[in-house]
């Protein structure tokens, strides 16, 4: 049996290998600061080695292509080498990829490809010679577009153009849908409607830099309707707001790459628990997942209250995890090629309000909804009275500007279904994008909002338990399948309240 003085030997030993671990951690979120590492990472094979790890570290997130890989790659080294031709580099770089990869789901290719199978003037062709062509004329009456409006910016079409970009966007999805089967137009219409709708907001943001008086040329702009990084169709705003954390000096690069690397070593590690945390729930628990159990209750094949409400957490950390580690990698690529944009996800869990949340929890889909949605609602309407401007303004973004993201993300159930079929499908999203309204405005107008001298338990818990847990039970409706409708997801909520 060990001695007391054994014992105290080996208690030291484990405080010394903590305090150790401790300290390499510290030093490792301190790198970007440490000016031995900067001057490293400064010369030609630093930042060599520095993009070899960074793009290992994403390869092992498991969010990207091997193909897709090497062109982050390629285009970080060029960036490295060429820091002044970053935009350049950067723009080439997303024209090949939108070439590549014009759609933005499975869905959207299969439709397209499916078209062109039944169009006899093109069905021996492959699928290349057909998109290719619509990518470069969209990119062409993109370039047009954005050299009338600095042409002729005094015009409202120039002033109003994202309402433009509706219209447009929904007159070619009419014609489509009106021309006949089997037709030449009809493929060639539908597949402009997909590449469209995949670089809506993209353009958008071109639209809006140049009403800001940015002065980037409208031949680079065209390389941002798809970035090289590729991800959802939600932008990381547009290049303005990139040139406002652009690297000026090789020191500032430096700086900037480095917590590049640090963000994609915190997505591989989010990305590993990510993995952990959904073997464990969902094959060592086996716990179902959240349409599993929607299905479940629905059908009443039996799923006890307990599981109902492991259902629940599990699929809301898992969410914000898998959310996390994703874009955490898309920004990390952004800093890699030298602008310290924000992160994504920061600290959600810490929000002590709807609103904070929602500001922590997805910060460029809340930018976007704000940027395109809240602000010209709420520098125009209900100037006069200023809970009903916000309150308004809320629900353009929240509701109106969410919803319609969604709905141009798979404009292809237009082609076969109409307006009622496609709000059909969307009656759950839109259901959850008006509770998140309603909460959102409560949230904002509220004024007896948490304070430290309410105590700890008024202050730090509750508030932040009411959040999560309203967010959590939210996620029972945010779905855009189509899977289940609203009637069978009150199902599972009541099986939840004992209802």
């Amino acid at each position: 049996m060990a001695s007391s003085g054994e014992q105290a030997l080996a208690g030291g030993y484990a405080g010394d290998f903590l305090r150790g671990l401790l300290g390499l951690r510290q030093q490792w979120l301190d790198v970007d600061q440490n000016p031995k590492a900067i001057a490293t990472v400064s010369t030609l094979l630093g930042r060599m080695v520095l993009n070899v790890v960074f793009v290992g570290a994403l390869s092992v997130t498991g969010y990207f292509s091997a193909s897709l890989l090497v062109l982050i790659a390629i285009t970080l080294v060029g960036c490295s080498l060429f820091p002044e031709r970053r935009l350049l580099i950067m723009s080439l770089a997303g024209l090949f990829y939108v070439l590549a990869r014009p759609f933005r789901s499975d869905q959207q290719r299969d439709l397209v490809l499916g078209l062109k199978d039944s169009t006899p003037a093109v069905a021996e062709l492959p699928a290349i010679a057909v998109y290719a062509p619509v990518v470069a004329s969209f990119l062409l009456v993109c370039g047009i577009c954005l050299h009338l409006q600095k042409r002729f910016s005094q015009y409202l079409l120039a002033q109003r153009p994202v309402l433009m970009q509706f219209l447009v966007l929904a007159g070619l999805t009419i014609l489509a849908v009106q021309l006949p089967d089997h037709s030449l137009a009809k493929l060639l219409v539908w597949s402009f409607v997909t590449v469209y709708s995949a670089s809506f907001f993209f353009l958008a943001y071109a639209f809006a830099d140049q009403r800001a008086k940015d002065q980037t040329p409208v031949g680079l702009r065209l390389g941002f309707m798809r970035p090289f990084w590729g991800g959802s169709s939600i932008p990381l705003k547009g290049l303005h707001f990139f040139k406002r954390f652009e690297a000026k000096t090789p020191e500032e690069l430096s700086k900037v790459q480095l917590r590049a690397l640090k963000l994609a070593v915190w997505a591989v590690i989010l990305s590993l628990v990510y993995l952990v945390c959904d073997f464990i729930l969902h094959d060592w628990l086996k716990l179902p997942r959240m349409l599993e159990a929607i299905g479940l209750v629905s059908t009443g094949e039996g799923l006890s209250r307990g599981a109902a409400w492991g259902v629940v957490g599990a699929n809301f950390i898992l969410d914000v995890i898998g959310l996390a580690a994703g874009t955490h990698a898309l920004v990390a690529i952004v800093r890699m090629a030298g602008y310290g944009i924000p992160r994504n996800v920061s600290r959600p869990l810490t929000s002590r309000s709807v609103a904070e949340f929602w500001n922590r929890y997805f910060y460029y889909f809340k930018e976007l909804l704000v940027d395109f949605f809240f602000y010209p609602a709420f520098v125009r309407y209900f100037k006069k009275s200023p809970k009903l401007r916000i309150a308004f303004a809320t629900f353009c973004a929240a509701f109106v500007g969410n919803v319609l993201f969604s709905v141009l993300s798979q404009m292809h159930l237009f082609n076969t279904g109409g307006i009622v079929d496609v709000a059909l499908h969307f009656e759950n999203y839109m259901f959850y994008a008006l509770l998140l309204t309603a909460a959102l405005i409560v949230s904002q107008l509220n004024p007896n909002k948490p304070k430290p001298e309410h105590g700890h338990l008024r202050y730090n818990v509750l508030p932040r338990v009411q959040v999560l847990g309203f967010f959590a039970l939210l996620q029972v409706f945010s779905d855009e399948t189509g899977i289940y409708g609203l009637a069978e997801r009150f199902d599972f909520l009541g099986h939840l309240f004992l209802l």
